[in-house]
């Protein structure tokens, strides 16, 4: 399952992110070349289409090439009932006090979703994408430009991106998106909020939403 001086632009990240502009989709429908499967009903699908399409066409066909589905999850249908994985690991996530709005589990390439919320779809699509970007294991783990600007930051664009490297990727990357929730006490989540506490890390996510994942 899933689980934190400014780079040059010139640079080549970490990982495997060259990689994600060659690979060619292997699904036999069209449309998942160019964005990952979804199931679920088609009013929940229009609705996760419609947040996701603030990451942009290339992120969408990064995603779709790495393998990536994405589940919402049935009126009481728990995570274990659909993810293979966390049966085997016995993760009884279902069982929490609170169960999570969302997971992404890594080895299934699979984001899980209960809620529709813009903050939860976002960040779960962005944890799929750190993966997607790292070849199948999260570019945030992996890319030392980001391990320094975690380290480095003195505030965060939300609390939760303070948690660890993989929060923070998904974190930044929905504030770099803008998705967010009306109701949620969190500060807002927005490009000119990383801007503003952590340059770092926005130049970064500028740099690899232009040189990689360009329409």
């Amino acid at each position: 399952m899933r689980r934190p001086s400014p780079p040059r632009q010139e640079k080549r990240p970490s990982g495997n992110i060259g990689a994600v502009r060659r690979s060619r989709c292997c699904g036999t429908v069209s449309r998942m070349c160019r964005r990952p499967q979804i199931d679920a009903s088609p009013e929940a699908t229009a609705r996760i289409e419609t947040i996701l399409g603030g990451f942009g066409r290339g992120a969408l066909r990064a995603t779709a090439a790495g393998g990536t589905r994405i589940v919402h999850l049935n009126d009481g249908e728990g995570y274990a009932s659909r993810s293979r994985v966390l049966r085997r690991l016995g993760a009884r996530v279902d069982d929490w006090p609170l169960p999570p709005a969302g997971l992404f589990v890594v080895e299934e390439r699979t984001i899980y979703l209960r809620s529709l919320s813009p903050m939860t779809v976002a960040h779960e699509f962005a944890h799929a994408l750190d993966c997607a970007l790292g070849g199948g294991v999260y570019l945030s783990g992996i890319d030392p430009r980001v391990r320094e600007a975690f380290g480095a930051a003195q505030r965060f664009v939300t609390p939760y991106a303070a948690c660890g490297l993989d929060e923070y990727f998904a974190e930044c990357a929905r504030a770099w998106v803008g998705a967010n929730d009306p109701h949620s006490p969190w500060p807002r989540a927005t490009r000119a909020r990383l801007r503003a506490v952590d340059p770092a890390m926005a130049t970064i996510l500028e740099g690899i939403f232009r040189q990689y994942l360009a329409a």
